[in-house]
């Protein structure tokens, strides 16, 4: 009852719709009808040269020449199958939409002022009238978006014209779709100029039979030739950048030795480190590896820019990559004795039960369990034998492994041997820490997998995706990326990517 009365409680239409709106609702009304006499098996000679006057204007619209010879096969193509109407041909199933617009501005004129051809009749009466168009407009679309043969389907209908006429109807479904709550609105505006903007599109609809279809252009391919000057013009200049460098290189001896004398120590403080965690690893590799894969793939691009930015990019990672990897391996070490520090610690207090003492209780851990946790106990013997303190040989222990519980164990050993004790049940306990703390880990674990797993993604499917781009568009993509605005995309992308995932593992992180 509201929506019958919201508009026919206001004044009468007249003020509904400006002059202006009247004159282009009539205008796209006729033009409709003219487009589904277009479509018509047989046409009255009328329409070959219609006269419509629009806004007090004559207008003569001559119908197009690829009607004359499209639509007589549109007219003899079946492309839709109805239960009750039976076989649908395609000119048939295009008037169908078009007459329910036309059937839609017809209803809307019934509004204007009788001196303006309309019968006064207030909007809001005509809801079930408009919502029943709305409906049956739609089914209509439905029918065409799905009819289909296997030569055309509806968007290539009408010499390539089919797909921006249906673009046009859908955007003038969304028009009738808000014509309800127009109506139901307070302000009549909204549906004036929903209705205006629907006749609008009518109008819109109706050049396109009379412009020429819109085709894909493909761009334009360079020459091969054009291509190879390019290539070899992207090599040339990678070699006399080259050149530059080494020129520059051999022009500064001294700058060149101090670098190349900070680079050695650094390697060098690397190579210690690695060492003390039992691994053998050339850390030069790690550092030129990541420049020299990145200058290669510069070097693809054949641009100058990008092979300087890939290289500086990729000799950064490469100085940052001993430190990363050193990291990562000793955490991983670091768990792998957690995991085996509760056998070695059981095996300790049976061997201070049995009357040895922890010294050789070491020896037996380093004996009869397996590494990483018998190499460390090893080495912390072998540096007791050459004279070093059992403590200070245990504090080098625990500043070479990050293990939590390995520290609790030295501490232990330590105070006993300063103040006494029973070192024995301090392993127990330190045993039972371990398994409490174990089943805590795997329950964190289980919960924070989720936003593990969601940082991974976060990080890894934007270059999935680029990947992806660059197997199907590898000039365009290697073109954009040499630019400098390709690279500063590309730079933008990594912090940002690196920052989500950084907040998104921080999210799953729990200190237990």
């Amino acid at each position: 009852m509201l929506l019958l009365t919201a508009l026919g409680s206001s004044p009468a239409s007249a003020g509904v719709f400006t002059q202006a709106e009247m004159d282009e609702i009539s205008c796209a009304a006729l033009k409709m009808q003219l487009f589904y006499y277009y479509l018509a098996p047989e046409k009255d000679a009328k329409i070959l040269n219609y006269t419509m006057t629009c806004k007090g204007a004559k207008n003569t619209y001559k119908m197009p020449k690829w009607v004359d010879t499209v639509v007589p096969e549109m007219l003899g193509r079946k492309v839709w199958r109805d239960p009750e109407e039976g076989e649908i041909s395609e000119a048939a199933l295009w008037q169908t939409p078009v007459s329910i617009v036309y059937e839609y501005l017809e209803l809307t004129r019934k509004t204007f002022p009788p001196e303006a051809g309309g019968a006064n009749i207030q909007p809001g009466l005509l809801v079930k009238e408009y919502a029943d168009i709305r409906i049956r407009f739609q089914m209509s679309l439905d029918r065409l978006y799905r009819a289909r043969t296997r030569e055309v389907t509806m968007g290539d209908s009408m010499n390539g014209r089919g797909r921006t006429i249906m673009a046009s109807f859908n955007l003038i479904l969304k028009e009738m779709e808000s014509i309800a709550d127009a109506i139901s609105s307070t302000n009549s505006r909204r549906y004036a100029e929903a209705v205006t903007a629907s006749a609008v599109l009518s109008q819109d609809t109706f050049r396109v039979l009379f412009a020429a279809p819109r085709k894909y252009a493909p761009p334009p391919q360079e020459s091969a030739a054009k291509k190879m000057f390019l290539r070899a013009l992207g090599i040339l200049g990678v070699i006399l950048m080259f050149l530059a460098v080494r020129a520059f290189f051999l022009g500064n001896d001294e700058k060149t030795n101090v670098m190349m004398g900070r680079y050695s120590k650094k390697v060098e403080v690397f190579t210690e480190a690695f060492s003390r965690q039992f691994i053998n690893i050339n850390v030069k590799y790690l550092v030129l590896g990541p420049a020299a894969v990145m200058a290669f793939l510069g070097m693809l691009t054949m641009s100058v820019p990008a092979f300087f930015f890939l290289s500086g990019v990729g000799l950064y990672i490469g100085m940052k990559t001993p430190a990363f990897v050193l990291n990562t391996m000793k955490l991983a070490r670091g768990r792998k004795i957690d995991g085996q520090l509760m056998d070695g610690l059981i095996l300790l207090s049976n061997c201070l039960r049995s009357g040895l003492d922890v010294v050789q209780g070491f020896e037996m851990v380093s004996k009869d369990l397996l590494p990483p946790i018998s190499d460390e106990f090893a080495l912390v013997i072998k540096n007791y034998q050459l004279g070093m303190s059992f403590e200070k040989a245990l504090g080098v222990m625990e500043e070479r492994v990050e293990s939590k519980m390995l520290s609790y164990m030295i501490r232990a050993i330590v105070l006993q041997r300063q103040m006494g004790g029973n070192l024995t049940k301090v392993f127990e306990r330190i045993v039972v820490d371990i398994r409490e703390e174990s089943k805590l880990e795997e329950k964190t674990k289980a919960m924070t997998a989720q936003q593990k797993i969601q940082s991974i993604v976060v990080g890894v499917m934007p270059w999935i995706m680029v990947g992806v781009m660059f197997l199907f568009q590898p000039e365009t993509m290697i073109k954009f990326y040499g630019t400098p605005i390709g690279m500063a995309t590309a730079l933008f992308c990594v912090i940002w990517i690196s920052i989500g995932m950084k907040v998104v593992a921080s999210l799953g992180k729990i200190r237990v």
